[in-house]
């Protein structure tokens, strides 16, 4: 006969008792399934805090990420602003026909293709260029700004023209009919209604550089003219594909489109 356990419950008020039989199995299966639900819920507690923690780690990581990236997002401007000081600096350099140094050429090695100016490449082939050509090469750096307004649009060609970001130009909002000048000396090569920058002027400065500026209201120069830094050569509007009165201003090089502050004195 197995083991057995008498519980007996006598209440105070004197009522009749009750009483029953419990086998010893049974307290030992309780007594089991009670210490293995304590087990369950310590080891419960236990990784609920270790997930907490590793959750609350995984933000702090999260947040020192983000910190880092923006840190790096800096470090990557202020480089970008540092070379284009440095590339500026090498192309008065060669304006101005000074030979460069040992480090000028480490820098001019370490520049991209499409970084050089015609008048860096023209000193890292010469080692320098006569007063003359200096005095030409001066002249035909589009350094001045075309008209005074606001910069409402820089230049941005990552991607291709296919990119819905594609802008070879920086576009200047000004009131309509703002005179709008030359940026440097050069012959007129293109002064018409284009469908897409309006009434346009282009410019060619020599040395493979050309200016363009579009969606004027009228034309005041021709094919052919020869103009100086500063004369005007048109006005603000918004004609082509325009929405309002603005200059759209372009520098090339070799026709390729490069960015206007490039060359744009402040």
């Amino acid at each position: 006969m197995s083991k057995q356990f008498s519980v007996i419950i006598v209440p105070h008020d004197n009522r009749t008792t009750w009483s029953f039989r419990v086998s010893y199995r049974l307290v030992v299966v309780f007594l089991a399934l009670l210490g293995l639900a304590g087990v369950s819920m310590a080891a419960f507690v236990i990784t609920y805090g270790r997930l907490a923690g590793l959750a609350q780690r995984s933000v702090n990581v999260s947040r020192e990420n983000d910190r880092l990236k923006f840190q790096l997002a800096q470090v990557d401007s202020l480089r970008s602003e540092l070379e284009n000081l440095q590339v500026f600096r090498l192309q008065v350099k060669g304006m101005l026909g000074i030979p460069l140094s040992p480090e000028d050429s480490l820098l001019v090695a370490s520049l991209s293709p499409t970084a050089k100016s015609p008048s860096i490449k023209k000193v890292e082939e010469d080692g320098g260029v006569g007063p003359e050509e200096q005095r030409l090469m001066l002249e035909a750096m589009p350094s001045m700004w075309p008209l005074k307004g606001y910069v409402t649009r820089e230049f941005f060609v990552t991607g291709g023209e296919k990119s819905q970001q594609y802008h070879p130009g920086m576009d200047i909002a000004a009131p309509r009919n703002t005179p709008v000048y030359a940026a440097a000396d050069g012959i007129v090569e293109i002064s018409r209604f284009d469908e897409t920058y309006g009434w346009e002027v282009e410019i060619d400065h020599g040395y493979g550089i050309r200016s363009v500026y579009g969606h004027n209201t009228r034309n005041l120069v021709s094919v052919g003219d020869r103009v100086a830094r500063g004369k005007t050569i048109a006005f603000v509007g918004s004609t082509g594909k325009s929405t309002a009165p603005h200059l759209h201003f372009e520098v090339r090089e070799n026709g390729v489109p490069v960015d206007p502050r490039k060359y744009l004195l402040n």
